[in-house]
């Protein structure tokens, strides 16, 4: 049967991760996109973000460390097409939700 929960008692018996540093914010995130591109990201983590006390954090890392070289990046001078466009959009979208 397991054990029952005390009233005052609101989720597990103990924290599952060590707490966030102050100035981060978990959100969970779906994303979706081609094999080869997931193999590039899960690279990326491997050498970004090796010390990670967790895989979400290393992930977290791994997306900060894009987030930061994309804004380095200078602007596109000629015609965009719609995946430039695309990408634009949801780099300001990350980087308003931040």
């Amino acid at each position: 049967m397991g054990r029952r929960r005390r009233p005052d008692q609101e989720r597990g018996l103990r924290p599952l991760h060590p707490p966030l540093p102050d100035e981060w914010i978990s959100k969970a995130l779906r994303v979706a996109m081609s094999e080869d591109d997931w193999m590039r990201f899960e690279a990326l983590v491997q050498t970004l973000a090796p010390h990670a006390s967790t895989q979400a954090r290393a992930y977290g890392q791994t997306v900060s460390a894009l987030v930061r070289s994309a804004d380095a990046s200078p602007e596109p001078t000629g015609p965009l097409d719609w995946m430039d466009w695309e990408r634009r959009k949801t780099l300001r979208l990350l980087w308003d939700g931040r």
